[in-house]
């Protein structure tokens, strides 16, 4: 099975985190955030991240919620689509995004380094100084 087999499928998140170079973890959702990352065979791919048991708004549509409340709801979340290229040998997936709920990511290109362990997939990037580990299991 080559690699972009292995990827093709939903996978829910297990865990989160962002190493800082001050040696301290955090949980960006908490350590009961949810979230699914989908892989498809032709080439397209959609993740949310979002906290756990984020409270209703109380409203019928957006556009009738106060914007500081929508504001902190909406750092609660996180999103985005697009198609993703794999490189092998580097262990890079590249996700291309077409969508995103944070507007500055829209046709950026997010490379993550990638393994594979059992049922588990495992994506981490380097931001700035901080090092972003996500761990998925397949779905």
């Amino acid at each position: 099975m080559d690699d972009r087999d292995r990827f093709v499928g939903a996978w829910q998140l297990v865990l989160w985190t962002t190493h800082r170079a001050d040696g301290t973890v955090e949980f960006p959702f908490g350590r009961d955030a949810i979230g699914q990352i989908m892989y498809s065979a032709d080439g397209h791919m959609s993740c949310h991240l979002m906290m756990a048991n984020r409270p209703p708004l109380g409203a019928l549509n957006i556009y009738d919620v106060d914007d500081a409340v929508l504001g902190r709801a909406i750092r609660a979340y996180s999103g985005y689509f697009g198609t993703y290229a794999i490189d092998a040998a580097a262990g890079i997936v590249t996700h291309h995004v077409d969508g995103a709920w944070y507007p500055d990511w829209i046709g950026s290109q997010q490379p993550r380094h990638f393994r594979f362990e059992d049922d588990r997939l495992f994506l981490e990037a380097e931001t700035g100084t901080d090092l972003v580990s996500i761990e998925w299991r397949r779905a």
